[in-house]
């Protein structure tokens, strides 16, 4: 296999920059093909999948949105889009997916307990993403999204923690939903196509 490769050229307006055609080395290129290894060992963690099937089984009788893996990477990817779209805080995309998958793994706690799942979810995310060798300030962004991600977008939220906002009701079906009556978080919008 060739030690080089070709990459294409492109401008990102959001970023302002220019790619330029040229040739990246065997370990750029495997760095490039690696870009979620952290996100993918997080999903392959024991307590994240643990976490994942208490939420599974306590909602399993649940009439409304469901909290499982296709939940979070709904959020991920609408948040990343929202994160890219406007501009304002360019956040690594494993730090965004990473917050997305963890916003609701306490769940199961809020279900048994009534305390607050967003509280709940940066504690249990805490020791997964120093396992995953998050930097310090990663984990902290982070957790202040996961912390976040409940409030109102323009509470003064941090740019992942509004991401995380919009994403997790935007990244709902709410248009094809048959509660959408009984829904207290539903509102008309939520049928609009955002991103």
């Amino acid at each position: 296999m060739s030690k080089y490769f070709l990459y294409c050229a492109g401008y990102y307006p959001y970023l302002n920059e220019i790619f330029i055609i040229g040739v990246i080395g065997r370990w750029e290129w495997d760095n490039i093909l690696n870009l979620m290894a952290r996100v993918n060992q997080l999903l392959e963690h024991e307590d994240y999948n643990c976490y994942m099937e208490k939420i599974s089984g306590l909602e399993k009788e649940r009439r409304f949105c469901k909290h499982g893996f296709e939940h979070g990477l709904n959020v991920a990817r609408v948040a990343y889009a929202y994160m890219l779209e406007t501009g304002e805080a360019i956040l690594p995309k494993e730090v965004v997916y990473a917050a997305a998958f963890l916003h609701d793994i306490g769940r199961w706690v809020e279900y048994q307990t009534g305390e607050d799942h967003a509280e709940v979810s940066a504690r249990l995310a805490l020791p997964l993403l120093e396992v995953c060798q998050y930097s310090s300030e990663d984990i902290q962004i982070i957790l202040q999204g996961i912390r976040e991600h409940r409030r109102q977008p323009g509470d003064n939220l941090t740019p992942l923690g509004e991401a995380l906002a919009l994403a997790d009701d935007w990244a709902r079906d709410c248009r094809h939903c048959s509660a959408q009556t009984q829904c207290y978080k539903f509102n008309y919008t939520m049928k609009q196509i955002m991103f």
